[in-house]
């Protein structure tokens, strides 16, 4: 039989049958042979859980696996709807790149979301306009071909970036670090311990001149 990761007994339990049913699929297997196989990757309470079951399950996979979601639903992750990404709002400070990356990992978490829905979200709440305009003009029919276009537009964004930054004045920058070599280089001897001398030779240098 084929060895799937343990359930540990918080994880989402329709995942694990799922993963068992799949690893069961090059191995055909018969209903009895199903639930004797499934406790294997059950340890801890989810080994003690399937120890008290009642006999009646042993005959049917279904009905066995139906108790064991049952009983560990609450390590089920609530699926999200469409309407979720209505609260993807693109911040001020976040870049194209990264705003897409996060629409898409939250448009991932949307069974059966079609595109043009996800497309229409992005294109609404994204606050880049150029970007906007430029998908109104020429609209795409599915999410692969919008984030494609995206990417080209995300490649221009950054190369634009970069040449801003490389002709920016050095100038100020350069008087700054002026500034601090003069207060911190340029006069050493000014410093603590350093008055007393002073004076002494301030002292000296008028002594001699009236003599």
């Amino acid at each position: 039989m084929p060895t799937i990761k343990a359930y540990n007994g918080t994880e989402n339990p329709d995942n694990h049958v799922k993963t068992f049913s799949n690893a069961l699929l090059l191995h055909p297997v018969n209903d009895t042979i199903k639930c004797r196989a499934f406790p294997q990757n059950l340890p801890g309470i989810a080994q003690r859980w399937y120890r008290h079951l009642s006999l009646n399950y042993m005959g049917s996979f279904k009905e066995l696996s139906q108790a064991f979601i049952k009983q560990f639903i609450s390590g089920r992750v609530h699926e999200k709807s469409s309407t979720s990404l209505i609260g993807i709002v693109q911040p001020a400070k976040e870049s194209l790149k990264d705003y897409l990356n996060r629409f898409t990992k939250e448009a991932s978490k949307v069974p059966n979301l079609e595109d043009k829905v996800a497309m229409i979200a992005l294109q609404q709440w994204t606050r880049y306009e150029f970007f906007k305009m430029s998908l109104a003009k020429r609209p795409h029919e599915s999410m692969l071909q919008l984030q494609n276009r995206a990417g080209k537009y995300i490649k221009v964004l950054e190369s634009m970036k970069k040449i801003v930054v490389s002709n920016e004045p050095t100038g100020n920058k350069k008087r700054k670090t002026d500034q601090e070599y003069d207060a911190k280089d340029k006069y050493p001897q000014i410093g603590k311990g350093s008055n007393s001398s002073l004076r002494r030779i301030s002292n000296k240098g008028s002594l001699n001149m009236h003599g």
